[in-house]
């Protein structure tokens, strides 16, 4: 009787046995795209660089950047906006991504169309939608907006220059909202139908089959889109950078175009390398935190 030996034990020799070897040139990789990358960045925030004075070299400063950073009050203006910034698309693109997701999983005249409409916003480049929203939709003279109002009798308003941080979180949330949609379209489109049909013979309305059956079964879906949406969100910079320019002042600065304004309009490599090693650390901290709130939250559900 031949006995085989498990795939997860090594053999005699101490050899990782043959499925577990296989994974170590991609293990290797992304490490050196990943890791090198930030240790580098981790060496230039602790030294002293700036492109504008070629004569003092790169001088070692230890901790003098994070503390001139960590004293300076626009870095927390801007540490503010990144977290309006970041839990408002994050709130939009779910509450939204959840109602079209419920609307396409229906049967209708025209579903491919509307379907194709409604995912086209994610194939469009941030710096080309922000162009769009800016001059063909929010510009105050010859803007759709500016049409609009000036049909009804009302006021024109600049809305990039009024309420900045609204705006950017509105054209985030316009370009993320279908990838929210695909992944909860996904998780409806796997709900058992026989689970359905039971709890509609059991006696249960629409509102309590959704709270009871469908919202628990896509507490794993939610999940997920959270948690890119998380790390993409938060990595804003594009739709700032041809719309407001973090302006006015720094009202729509997020951490990311903060790292851009310190290292290439203040040619200090080492300030914007301090706030990049502050960023990796912080979007750690809050996708732990995150994890944790929907697992307690949830009880257990998602596993």
């Amino acid at each position: 009787m031949n006995m085989h030996k498990p795939t997860g034990i090594p053999d005699k020799k101490g050899f990782a046995p043959p499925v577990r070897r296989l994974l170590w040139p991609s293990i290797i990789f992304v490490a050196l795209i990943t890791q090198i990358p930030f240790l580098v960045t981790i060496y230039y925030s602790l030294h002293d660089w700036n492109l504008m004075r070629p004569d003092k070299g790169i001088t070692f400063s230890g901790i003098r950047n994070y503390s001139k950073i960590l004293s300076d009050a626009a870095f927390y203006e801007v540490l503010g906006n990144t977290f309006l910034l970041t839990g408002g698309a994050l709130i939009v693109c779910l509450v939204v991504g959840l109602v079209f997701s419920l609307l396409m999983n229906r049967d209708f005249f025209g579903k491919g169309i509307v379907r194709t409409m409604l995912v086209s916003p994610f194939f469009i480049m941030p710096a080309v939608a922000g162009i769009v929203w800016k001059t063909m939709l929010l510009n105050p003279s010859f803007g759709l907006t500016a049409y609009f109002a000036s049909l009804f009798h009302f006021p024109l308003i600049d809305w990039l220059a009024s309420y900045p941080l609204m705006t950017i979180v509105l054209m985030v949330a316009w370009q993320w909202i279908p990838f929210f949609m695909l992944i909860l379209l996904a998780g409806l489109q796997s709900v058992p139908d026989d689970v359905m049909e039971a709890a509609h013979l059991d006696g249960a309305n629409a509102l309590q089959r959704f709270q009871h059956v469908i919202l628990p079964h896509l507490l794993k879906y939610i999940e997920v889109a959270v948690l890119l949406g998380l790390i993409f969100i938060m990595q804003t910079f594009g739709e700032i950078y041809v719309t407001t320019a973090g302006g006015p002042g720094y009202a729509s600065t997020n951490l990311p175009y903060f790292v851009y304004r310190v290292g290439f309009q203040g040619w200090d490599v080492g300030g914007a390398s301090a706030v990049g090693v502050i960023i990796v650390l912080m979007t750690i901290v809050l996708m732990t935190a995150l994890f944790k709130f929907l697992r307690k939250t949830f009880q257990g559900e998602l596993t």
